[in-house]
């Protein structure tokens, strides 16, 4: 066969596989970030009035699916690109870098928006709740300078810059950083377990009152009066928990990009999609559970209603109700805001560097497959990492740092990210239907487990229409508060462009290919070399 028809542009995808089952797990558990549930508790019960945040966890059921969908198709395609690998090969390559590229960029987006939140609600909250509750004005000018948008820019380009370090390292370095995120998490969730065992009935009502300026008791009838329900509703916990808590629960499925790196890919994939969702919603069960209990249950969605309807009886101006003011008020101890913040500051870390570096993956697969210039599936030969798909997903990564600090109408309650995401996920399910028919050799020589029937069905079918069902639903829950105005137009505008964008490539280079006599859609009539 001539050089330029050659079926791949690579004879192996030049990877080891050199993660293990439990370094999978790891990193499919940090990546959505344990302790960004602290986040959504002031998000969701602004954008879903009545909802109750520890009984929206049960909505991650929804997940399960779509997780058993993701291991059946990566024992069936164990390699490099997850989702990518899956809808290119079954439906058509235009959709299968439409919906990866949207994956791929949303969680790239998160390692510049979450670097800024590592900043604000680690660092910068640390100093303005050492203020609030010391009294002491040096604190509160301290929070107020490194809260200076060029402040955050600096900081987060040397964040992002070290996580490019990280990459270039290699998989292990990653797997000791998704290592030191979950050590993170452990802190935290110790330091709320120890906060919620030594508060006294009454200890943070009376704190809260004396140190922020705001009667305790206001607070609720503050926020009905503006518009909060007075009790929790079933459909609004439905809604926060199937678009917030389930926000939170993406990137656990990063472990099938790395596939062609991992192995025992059946055992680690089962033990990466599973398990991250149970450590997941034991962390939430954890973090939400204690905050009502705490702080109390709708008292503390009528603060987060307060601050995030912009009321002005909400008593900490700037600075949003996080986990580091509220235990601050509770415990009044500097050791506790420390350890929250640092907590904090050590998940989210681990799970920026995580959410980039998966996609890195994928953005290697469309090197390979000739989607995207062929150097970015080059491997640099010191370190075996691909060099180039690494600074480009960083350096978009920082773009969005960018536009997190300067311009947040753009990243706002990164609602875009959800949508555009379950958009992706749409394509997803439909594979799965359709899969042991349209690529039917594929899937009768995929091991037993993958070729399972229920009710005369195949099972990975059965697993594609309920991902297709939860996938169209959640992106019409999140079309409600952007009807209700909660939403920035940005979250449609940025969404279109993610979808946009991947199919003027693929033609793109189609067309490019076709000049040189070559017609790149061959090679997806076979799964890349392992």
């Amino acid at each position: 066969m001539a050089r330029g028809l050659e079926l791949f542009q690579q004879s192996a995808v030049g990877f080891t596989r050199q993660i293990s089952p439990y370094d999978t797990l790891v990193y499919s558990t940090v990546n959505p970030g344990l302790m960004y549930a602290l986040v959504y508790l002031m998000w969701a019960p602004f954008l879903y009035p009545g909802a109750h945040m520890p009984w929206a966890i049960l909505t991650v059921a929804q997940m399960f699916v779509i997780a058993g969908l993701y291991w059946l198709l990566s024992v069936a395609m164990p390699r490099q690109g997850g989702e990518y690998i899956y809808i290119s090969r079954i439906l058509h390559p235009s959709l299968g870098l439409m919906s990866s590229f949207m994956i791929s960029f949303t969680a790239i987006s998160w390692t510049g928006v979450c670097s800024d939140w590592a900043l604000k609600y680690a660092l910068v909250e640390f100093f303005a709740s050492m203020g609030i509750v010391s009294g002491n004005q040096m604190w509160m000018q301290w929070a107020s300078f490194l809260n200076a948008p060029n402040v955050r820019a600096v900081l987060g380009t040397i964040m992002i810059f070290i996580i490019w370090l990280v990459f270039y390292k290699g998989s292990r370095a990653m797997m000791k950083m998704s290592w030191m995120a979950l050590i993170g998490t452990g802190i935290g969730a110790l330091t709320f377990i120890v906060a919620a065992l030594m508060a006294d009935p009454g200890t943070f009502a009376a704190n809260f009152t004396r140190l922020s300026g705001l009667n305790y008791n206001d607070v609720i009838p503050l926020a009905v009066q503006a518009g909060h329900p007075s009790k929790f509703l079933f459909g609004a916990t439905l809604m926060a928990g199937s678009t917030y808590i389930i926000l939170n629960t993406l990137g656990a499925t990063f472990g099938a990009n790395l596939a062609g790196e991992v192995r025992s890919v059946q055992k680690s994939q089962l033990l990466a999609m599973f398990g991250s969702l149970v450590i997941l919603m034991s962390a939430w069960a954890i973090f939400y559970g204690l905050s009502y209990k705490i702080f109390g249950n709708l008292w503390t969605n009528a603060l987060m209603y307060l601050s995030g309807t912009g009321n002005p009886a909400y008593p900490f101006g700037a600075y949003e109700p996080f986990a580091t003011i509220l235990l601050g008020i509770l415990t009044q101890s500097p050791i506790f805001i420390f350890l929250i913040a640092i907590a904090f500051f050590m998940a989210t870390y681990g799970s920026c560097a995580g959410m980039s570096f998966g996609p890195t993956r994928n953005i290697y697969a469309w090197g390979f497959d000739r989607l995207v210039p062929a150097k970015t599936a080059k491997i640099d030969p010191k370190s075996g990492s691909p060099v180039i798909a690494s600074t480009i997903a960083l350096v978009v990564a920082w773009l969005f740092l960018m536009l997190d600090v300067y311009l947040p109408a753009w990243t706002a309650y990164i609602g875009y990210t959800i949508f555009t995401w379950f958009l992706a996920w749409i394509l997803l399910g439909i594979s799965g239907i359709v899969f042991p028919y349209r690529r039917k050799l594929l899937f009768e020589s995929a091991p037993p487990v993958v070729r399972g029937k229920f009710l005369g069905l195949p099972v990975i079918s059965w697993l594609g229409i309920l991902t297709t069902i939860i996938s169209v639903s959640i992106c019409s829950y999140l079309l409600i508060p952007f009807f209700k105005g909660d939403m920035p137009y940005t979250m449609i505008v940025m969404s279109i462009i993610l979808l946009v964008l991947p199919l003027v490539i693929y033609f793109l280079s189609k067309a490019s290919y076709a000049k040189q006599g070559i017609n790149i859609d061959i090679q997806f009539l076979e799964i890349p070399a392992d």
